[in-house]
């Protein structure tokens, strides 16, 4: 393969791992498909490293490398699937490559599966429904509910504002207490249920598992990373409730 082919091989595969990365699939995964389209394109021996920040890419034969930093991530499972399913047709049916390039940007820029305007309220529900895990009431599902609409809506407007995910995730603890205080005041819902319930589609349940999927899978600098990012994800969810209850009273409203 000569070296203008096997730029154009590079450039996609990088493009493929970007849009993982981004999405949120562990190390493995993306290494492994990088280097399943680097093989569909008869690019052989490269080396790939890849972080939750960053992909890079060599061939030595080659002498060819790509860097590409990845700034964003969220939780887009149909966008990995997308790409796994993507990657294997590379390997069945190579494409041109500027072809391929195109698709993995569609994938990239293609919309969530349901409407935009269904998150808060799908998320302001499951919240809700947490709350009969933690001891809450049937009772209480409705005000919980209208409560965790505050708290999902607050924390998109963090994101909408480009406020840092931590300072996001503190207002967010903070907004579930004052939330729930304020239905313990006016209609006697307990604060603890609403609290928990709040914060519990909040926890990085995701990143953990992640993280102990990179450590099991020998990519400790991923795992170290993705760890880091859920205990600071977990300590600003905490140190908001935390704060919250203070300024409230805590003891008068538990």
């Amino acid at each position: 393969m000569g070296s203008g082919s096997a730029t154009a091989a590079l450039q996609v595969a990088a493009a493929a791992g970007v849009v993982l990365l981004q999405s949120g699939a562990d190390v493995a995964r993306v290494e492994d498909t990088v280097s399943r389209i680097l093989r569909a394109y008869g690019v052989g021996e490269p080396e790939i490293y890849a972080t939750p920040t960053g992909i890079f890419i060599s061939v030595a034969d080659q002498e060819a490398t790509v860097v590409r930093r990845v700034r964003s991530r969220t939780i887009a499972l149909d966008r990995v699937s997308a790409v796994n399913a993507l990657s294997r047709s590379l390997t069945a049916d190579p494409k041109d490559p500027a072809e391929a390039l195109r698709l993995i940007r569609a994938i990239g820029e293609q919309p969530p599966p349901f409407p935009r305007w269904l998150d808060v309220p799908a998320s302001g529900l499951a919240a809700a429904a947490c709350t009969m895990l933690v001891g809450g009431s049937l009772a209480g599902v409705l005000p919980a509910f209208l409560a965790n609409l505050v708290v999902q809506a607050g924390e998109r407007i963090c994101r909408w504002l480009g406020l840092p995910d931590a300072v996001a995730d503190l207002i967010s603890g903070a907004n579930a207490v004052f939330c729930a205080t304020l239905l313990h005041r006016w209609l006697g819902v307990p604060v603890g249920p609403v609290v928990a319930g709040g914060i519990m589609i909040l926890v990085p349940g995701i990143a953990f598992t992640n993280a102990l999927r990179d450590a099991i899978a020998g990519d400790l600098v991923s795992a170290t990373a993705r760890g880091l990012e859920a205990f600071v994800k977990v300590t600003a969810l905490a140190a908001g409730v935390g704060a919250a209850l203070y300024l409230v009273g805590g003891g008068g409203v538990l």
